[in-house]
């Protein structure tokens, strides 16, 4: 299970809390969407569950843990994920470097070509093979298809929950788009409803 008690988080001591008492999970399998306004804290969230920030207080636990990092992130903007001087096959190799990405997710035709030649669709789908190469037990997804159009918001999440439901991977899919988060989502779950003292100050 991948879970979050009491979770308060600011940037910087003499600075507003971001995050003030979350508490949240996510069983293996499963898909639980998040949503809640631009700048309320979403991201900064999904970067504690990651290890990419440490809490100020609370715990992050990741019991589930398979291969070096057991959660994995991937952002809105694939371009700024990625060395731009290095081709798609180094992109990919970075996670793991004996494993083949995904045939559905990354074209053979693109490992020899830089971020730059692909289109943003093709570099999520080259991120989200990138993560599972990985190997990770859970995975944040933080707007992952904000900024594409809709059909390929489709493609890249029905490729998204197929991989997590069939390895078995627990998924928490962070948007402000709550349509979207109902069509892929097992439960949605409100941001501003995770935190027992009420919602932080926007950030």
């Amino acid at each position: 299970m991948l879970r979050a008690a009491n979770l308060r988080f600011r940037y910087g001591k003499d600075r507003p809390w971001v995050l003030d008492g979350v508490d949240v999970e996510v069983a293996p399998g499963e898909v639980v969407g998040l949503h809640g306004p631009s700048g309320a804290g979403k991201s900064t969230l999904g970067r504690l569950l990651a290890g990419l920030l440490s809490p100020t207080s609370g715990t992050v636990e990741p019991t589930a843990a398979r291969g070096p990092q057991p959660v994995q992130m991937v952002l809105q903007h694939p371009d700024q994920a990625m060395n731009p001087r290095w081709r798609i096959s180094e992109v990919l190799a970075e996670a793991d470097p004996r494993a083949e990405p995904d045939p559905a997710l990354v074209s053979p035709t693109w490992l020899d070509r830089y971020p730059h030649e692909l289109s943003g669709g093709e570099l999520q789908r080259v991120n989200l093979a990138r993560a599972l190469l990985a190997r990770p037990a859970y995975l944040v997804a933080d707007e992952i298809t904000a900024s594409l159009d809709a059909l390929t918001q489709a493609r890249v999440w029905r490729l998204l929950v197929e991989r997590a439901r069939a390895g078995g991977i627990g998924v928490l899919a962070i948007s402000h788009d709550l349509p979207l988060l109902e069509a892929v989502a097992d439960r949605v779950v409100a941001f501003a409803d995770l935190s027992p003292t009420g919602p932080a100050a926007p950030r």
